[in-house]
């Protein structure tokens, strides 16, 4: 009896982090990729959310990810980041990734491929990080609705 109540357990415990997990990863998050997850991710996906970041500075690839991630509730959303190690070792351009007509520090909405939109993370296209956060809200809205 004992043995059975362990197993059935293990095996609930089993069913809550594959449920958890999901095909396409946990929603409401910004998951960072490797340039090639992120290229397997975009030709898999007819929809994607793309963080593209352009930053040698960890607090600031940080701080971008925590921004969109306080906006984002439903929506599964993968970050690269241009300046990673692996990026400049093999010398890839985010269009050797299939992301193309994108903007460094931007989220952007692809669909089949083709950019539809995108919202800017960079500081200087703000007067306040209010306004910024409101953009990144909208921009959410519109592409999810």
């Amino acid at each position: 009896m004992k043995r059975h109540w362990i197993g059935g357990l293990a095996g609930l415990l089993l069913a809550l982090i594959l449920v958890g997990c999901g095909a396409e990863g946990a929603t409401g998050q910004v998951e960072s990729l490797s340039p090639d997850e992120l290229k397997k991710y975009t030709e898999d996906n007819n929809q994607a959310f793309i963080l593209l970041n352009n930053t040698e500075d960890e607090k600031e690839r940080k701080d971008n990810i925590n921004l969109v991630e306080e906006q984002i509730k439903s929506i599964s959303v993968k970050e690269i980041n241009a300046k990673s190690e692996e990026m400049l070792d093999n010398n890839l351009k985010p269009d050797d990734l299939g992301l193309k007509d994108i903007q460094f520090e931007t989220l952007g909405y692809y669909e089949d491929g083709t950019l539809e939109k995108y919202v800017s993370l960079r500081d200087v296209d703000y007067s306040s990080e209010d306004e910024k956060q409101k953009a990144i809200e909208k921009f959410i809205d519109e592409t999810t609705s």
